[in-house]
């Protein structure tokens, strides 16, 4: 019998259990952290949830710092280690949705919710895969540790933790990236810029609000500005909506301040090219008018020199490996608030060959006029590349070549997980290349097959590699 007939009678219950994980809206909430909850109390629910699964069905599991928790099947006192890194936090839900983000449908052979792509279906699927190996009793040589983290979507502080308590395991992936093998990662940084906001005169930008993180292209924008003709501004952002189909907005007037909102396409900031970037096209509508000092400025640099270029060629930085692909820019938050302080936080993915100081010079160099400082965010990584001729990418490589008659070469990705934390660490699975990429997207989702073809492709690979 064939992998993927075995693991589709498991997809009933594969469902039932990743329900419930969708359900938790496992987003960072600061105003419920503590130690006992350092990410907030949803994101200790949803480890809780999944170790409830452990117990249940009979795995070894613990937790690190109520950061991690682990799952664990295989010999206990094994040498060596095969690792699954995975994330159970997600990112806002954000606006477009047509359904409740967390109260997961079924529609058309699809999967749908907060998190279907990124990353709580393909936990599921590598849960199963292991749960698959443990029903069949099947003896390994090395153990697997399903290793769950909770800071993913945001500052990275959870799995270095867990390699500090527990060590770093012999080899992985993460199912956290897309098949074939992901042998490399871009690097990716960001630099913030902070600056003051002073304007005066006619007219006059109160508030400018677009993005909350920076790895996600924001698909929404708000401005307040005071003008001598609201109708004018009105007029004229509604041609502009008309020049752009893929734009949507809306606009009104009270006394005498306008406030505009503009709809683009949201998208994760890895791959801006699947978005259309809300922030930078309302300031490239508002910076042909006549605002001064700051708000001129700031609207300049978003609305003009990063504008549209996600290759970041206005800032001097384009460049090319022929190993590892281009450099690009997703500009993922924007600030300003009248006489306050201003945000922008610019997401950089690069290949080896750049440096984060080579970032930020030309990041400084093409401020202008805009009295902006740059700051580099903590958390950046640096490129990581596994050699091809790794054991760990060969044997997954040919696993996805058996099993979809298809050998495909691997390959270097935008995205950054967990595996780069790893010298040995790959990403594999689970976006088919055939299925469109719908992560921190409004109505994200993933194709019901795809859950248990996942686990048959998890499964052996994993059986493979721990024999």
């Amino acid at each position: 019998m064939e992998w993927f007939e075995r693991t589709k009678t498991y997809e009933a219950d594969l469902i039932a259990d990743l329900n419930q994980i969708v359900k938790i809206p496992s987003i960072l909430d600061p105003n419920t952290q503590s130690d006992r909850t350092p990410f907030g109390v949803d994101m200790a629910r949803a480890l809780a949830k999944m170790e409830e699964l452990a117990a249940r069905d009979g795995f070894r599991y613990g937790r690190v710092d109520n950061m991690v928790t682990w799952i664990e099947y295989g010999p206990a006192d094994a040498a060596e280690t095969v690792a699954i890194l995975t994330h159970i936090d997600i990112v806002p839900a954000g606006e477009g949705w047509l359904r409740d983000p967390f109260k997961p449908e079924i529609l058309d052979g699809l999967y749908f919710g907060r998190g279907a792509a990124d990353m709580k279906a393909d936990l599921m699927s590598a849960y199963y895969a292991m749960k698959y190996l443990a029903d069949h009793e099947i003896t390994l040589t090395r153990k697997i540790r399903l290793i769950i983290g909770t800071d993913e979507e945001n500052g990275w502080r959870d799995l270095p933790r867990y390699f500090e308590v527990e060590g770093e395991p012999t080899m992985g992936f993460s199912p956290d990236g897309a098949f074939p093998v992901v042998n490399g990662e871009k690097a990716f940084q960001t630099v913030q810029l902070r600056f003051a906001n002073q304007t005066t005169g006619d007219y006059v930008l109160r508030r400018f609000i677009a993005g909350s993180r920076p790895n996600v292209v924001p698909g929404e924008a708000r401005a307040r500005v005071s003008v001598p003709n609201p109708a004018q501004v009105q007029n004229e952002f509604a041609t502009y909506l008309a020049q752009y189909p893929f734009l949507s907005g809306q606009s009104e007037v009270r006394d005498q301040e306008v406030r505009l909102l503009l709809k683009g396409v949201q998208a994760h900031g890895a791959y801006p090219q699947d978005g259309e970037n809300a922030g930078t096209y309302l300031a490239n509508f508002l910076r042909h008018f006549a605002f001064n000092a700051d708000a001129k400025t700031f609207l300049d640099f978003i609305g003009r020199v990063v504008h549209d270029d996600i290759g970041a060629e206005n800032l001097g930085l384009r460049y090319h490996d022929d190993v590892m692909g281009d450099l690009t820019l997703n500009v993922g938050v924007m600030r300003f608030s009248q006489n306050g302080q201003g945000t922008i936080l610019l997401n950089f993915r690069y290949p080896q060959g750049v440096n984060v100081q080579a970032v930020t010079t030309q990041v400084q160099r093409h401020l202008g006029d805009f009295a902006a400082t740059v700051e580099v965010w903590p958390g950046g990584m640096e490129p990581h590349l596994v050699p091809e001729t790794d054991e760990l990418v060969g044997t997954l490589s040919l696993v996805y070549a058996k099993q979809t008659g298809m050998y495909m070469n691997p390959r270097t990705s935008n995205g950054g997980s967990y595996a780069r934390l790893l010298k040995r660490g790959v990403a594999f699975g689970g976006q088919f290349p055939d299925v469109p990429v719908t992560s921190h997207q409004a109505n994200e989702s993933t194709p019901v097959a795809n859950l248990t073809r996942s686990m048959a492709i998890f499964a052996e690979s994993l059986l493979k590699l721990a024999k």
